[in-house]
Formats: C-alpha cells, sequence, structure tokens
C-alpha cells in the first residue's frame, strides 16, 4: 500500500561488505534501500523560549517540553550499479508517509522525511554517489482524551501501520535469510514456495477481465522467473528481492485500481485510457484475498517433505502478509452503498488478517528460529487500525432495511413507502430496490422480504 500500503524494492549491493571498504562502514536503509553511513547528527533537547523585558537584564524561559529532533542523516552508496541504487533512493526519498529508517547506531526507527534530500556525483568519485537527508522521528502515540485525540485520519493511520507490516516482514525475511553461504536445502525451499506463488497467480488472473490480465502481466512474468540465488549473501539483497517478487503481481493489481488521471485537454490521438481499462476494486481485493489464502497454506502443503522448515514458513508468511497488506489497499477504493456492505468488508479483511496471526502463533508454538515478534505487533496494531477506519466510515453510510411484503405489487409503491417524505430520493430508491433484489419486472415485487437502502436525511 503506497500512502496506503509503502512497497520494499530489493536492494542490488552485492559483495560490498565483503571488502576492505565494507569493514569499515555502517550499513543503514531507508525504505528497503540500502546504504552505508559513515556519520549522523542527531538533535535533542528541551524546546526554550527565551522572554527579555525592556530595561531589564534578567531574562526568563518557558520550557514548552522536551525536543526530539532531526536526524541528519550522511549516506554513501557505493557500487558497480551506484547509479541505479542512487536513482531508487531518490524515488524512496520522494514517497510520501513514514517509513522504518534502519539506523546503525540507533537501530529500527520510525521515521518520516523533513526536508528534501540532496544525492550528489563526482567525477573523482567513481562508483561513489554521496546523500544527505533529514528526518524526523514519528511522535509516539499517545491516550489522550482532549480534544485534538478526535481529530484523527484512521486511513492514513491504517497505512501507516499497513506499511509497519511489510516492514517487519521485509525484516523477518531478511533474518532467515541471512547465511553467507546459503545451504542448497534453503535455496530449494525458498524456490519451491515462490514458484508456487507464481502459479496461484497464472491460475487466478488467467480467467480475469483483460484490464487485470494486462496490469499484471509484467510482474508475473518477473515472478514466475524466479530470482536468482546470489553467488555471496553479505547483506539482505537475496531476502529484499524476494519481498520485491512476492508483492510485485499485488502492487501491480493495485495500482490498476486507480489508474493515471488523463488530461481533459489534448489531441485526440494522445488522449489514452478508457473506463474499460480499469480493475474494479472490490474485483481485485476478492483476487488477492484468495491468493493470500492460497499462498499461505503452502506452508502446509511444503513442510512435511521441506529440509529447511524455518525458509519454507517464513516465505510464505512473507507471501501472505504482504498480499493481504496490498489487499487493504485495494478495499480502500471500494464505495460501500451499505453499512451491511462495509460490515462484510470488514469482517472478511479481519478474517485475512486473523489468519496470518494463526501462521505467527504456529510458529511460535513450534518454537522454530523465525523472529516473528516484531511481525505479530505490527499485524496487531494493523488490525486494530482496520475495524477503526471501516468502522468510522460505517457511521456515515446508509442503513440497509429489510421489508416484507404480504403480496405482489408495484416497486414504486415500496419506493415512495420509503422515501416519500422526499420525493427527490424516490427514483434512487426505487434503482436500488430493482438492482439489489434482481427484480425482473417492477410491476410484481413480493411476496416476501425485499432489501433497499435507507435514505440519507
Amino acid at each position: 500500500m503506497s500512502g496506503a500500503g509503502t512497497l520494499i524494492d530489493s536492494d542490488l549491493v552485492t559483495g560490498i561488505l565483503a571488502s576492505p571498504l565494507g569493514s569499515i562502514l555502517s550499513t543503514a536503509s531507508w525504505r528497503g534501500v540500502t546504504f552505508f553511513m559513515p556519520s549522523s547528527q542527531d538533535l535533542a533537547g528541551r524546546r526554550i523560549a527565551q522572554i527579555f523585558f525592556p530595561g531589564i537584564d534578567v531574562w526568563r524561559v518557558q520550557d514548552f517540553g522536551k525536543l526530539d529532533g532531526q536526524i541528519r542523516v550522511f549516506g554513501l552508496i557505493v557500487g558497480d550499479d551506484y547509479v541505479i541504487r542512487a536513482q531508487r533512493m531518490r524515488e524512496a526519498l520522494m514517497k510520501p508517509g513514514a517509513a522504518t529508517l534502519i539506523h546503525p547506531w540507533w537501530g529500527s526507527l520510525r521515521c518520516r522525511l523533513l526536508q528534501p534530500g540532496t544525492i550528489s556525483f563526482s567525477d573523482q568519485e567513481i562508483r561513489l554517489a554521496r546523500f544527505e537527508a533529514v528526518f524526523i522521528r514519528e511522535p509516539v502515540q499517545t491516550s489522550s482524551s482532549g480534544l485534538f485525540s478526535t481529530v484523527t485520519d484512521t486511513l492514513t493511520t491504517l497505512f501507516t501501520r499497513a506499511d509497519s507490516v511489510v516492514d517487519q516482514a521485509t525484516l523477518m525475511m531478511q533474518s532467515v535469510l541471512s547465511p553467507l553461504s546459503v545451504p542448497v536445502v534453503m535455496a530449494s525451499a525458498v524456490s519451491s514456495v515462490v514458484s508456487s506463488v507464481g502459479g496461484i497467480w497464472s491460475s487466478l488472473t488467467g480467467s480475469a477481465p483483460v484490464a487485470t490480465q494486462t496490469a499484471t502481466s509484467d510482474a508475473l512474468a518477473s515472478l514466475n522467473a524466479g530470482v536468482a540465488l546470489p553467488t555471496s549473501n553479505t547483506d539482505g539483497a537475496w531476502a529484499n528481492s524476494l519481498v520485491t517478487a512476492l508483492s510485485a503481481v499485488p502492487a501491480a493489481l493495485v495500482a490498476a485500481v486507480t489508474p493515471v488521471a488523463q488530461s481533459a485537454v489534448a489531441p485526440a490521438q494522445l488522449v489514452t485510457g478508457d473506463t474499460t481499462d480499469d480493475v474494479d476494486p472490490s474485483a481485485a481485493t476478492t483476487m488477492l484475498l484468495s491468493a493470500a489464502d492460497q499462498s499461505g497454506s503452502l506452508a502446509t502443503q511444503y513442510l512435511p517433505s521441506s529440509l529447511s522448515p524455518e525458509s519454507t514458513l517464513a516465505t510464505a508468511l512473507a507471501a501472505r502478509t504482504l498480499t493481504v497488506v496490498q489487499a487493504i489497499a485495494a478495499q480502500s477504493s471500494v464505495t460501500w452503498s451499505s453499512q451491511v456492505d462495509a460490515e462484510a468488508g470488514r469482517d472478511r479483511m479481519l478474517t485475512a488478517i486473523d489468519a496470518i496471526s494463526s501462521d505467527i502463533d504456529a510458529i511460535t508454538s513450534a518454537g522454530l528460529s523465525i523472529p516473528v515478534a516484531g511481525l505479530a505487533s505490527s499485524v496487531g496494531d494493523m488490525r486494530s487500525a482496520l475495524v477503526a477506519d471501516i468502522n468510522a466510515r460505517i457511521g456515515r453510510l446508509p442503513a440497509l432495511l429489510t421489508l416484507q411484503t404480504h403480496r405482489q405489487m408495484s416497486a414504486w409503491q415500496i419506493a415512495y413507502a420509503v422515501a416519500g417524505d422526499n420525493v427527490s430520493d424516490v427514483e434512487s430508491t426505487w434503482d436500488d430496490l430493482i438492482s439489489r433484489n434482481d427484480i425482473r419486472h417492477p410491476g410484481r415485487v413480493g411476496p416476501g422480504d425485499v432489501d433497499v437502502l435507507e435514505p440519507v436525511a
């Protein structure tokens, strides 16, 4: 989810840490793009206002509280692919919202970019790019019941929590897939799960509308091509590339839900795009949740024969988790017509999130060496944010009325009975009545129960 659901890109660093230069540099990352941080500056203290009075030399101060200030980062991007990774860092710096900054001294920090970063090249420094950025720590949420505690953007909060889940899933994969020399059994276990995820998506998109197939074709081709085993696994490049591969198709599907707006004024031959090219958000959400469920079940399928159970379980869990995060992003574009529809969407998503928690509980109970504590916490926060967001939306939706008709009557009679106080609503009530109950003849409704939306006052 960008905004809603931010994805971690794969890192292309290979072999630098094994070099003499790598031994004296500290590795850091922003939005999954790894770099070296030779130095950083952290501003901390109190927010003091110094007060002077006319004709009096003695001054006073007013203390407004602690200042958890700026973190100024000086980074180096080193390697044969330094231009490519500098471009990826540039894109990461332009993404909105909070994300995880991995700091070699302070650890994992939830931050926002405070000022535009600077990236510099020099013909005197080949295979090296420098950049500087200023971050600010994300404030810790409090349980204050003051006036401003209720002024919250529930959707932004949900996307922030979902972004944290992606970060934690990536860190889990980096930890599990960290051996310097990758065993054959580990590579085989990971490859089997990734290949099966590709098969799941091939099956789901094979019968999907053309718009869906077009939107996901490139990402699906990359996923089916697999992720090459690195010759040197001295950093998180392999794990990051797997995260990218597993999330590429879901992310492409979500991107197609909200197509790029076309110019309203342009030569006819330059105007592209059509509503028929759009991917329905409800259908996309359903497809994503189906893929998540099937991806999660791969652990049960492969675990009995796997010689590397940690790799199998972690990869299947990551596949499920990354897909559910994108499903949340897709569902945010769904327009619900009633409270009942929104409640059904909420419950369906909660089932998918609870399936992730069940997988984590199973891993914990089995005592496997998979670090899932951070992921478990983030998933719980995401679940709470989802409930808060959808419940807020439910309160703004009309209720669904169920009416009993004891005899056959005209749909117009029912529409006037429901919306007669406001004649302008009768037509829309009639339309909803016909479509919602799949009525073939408007003059012959009932006997029996019919559903219709309650007009909004």
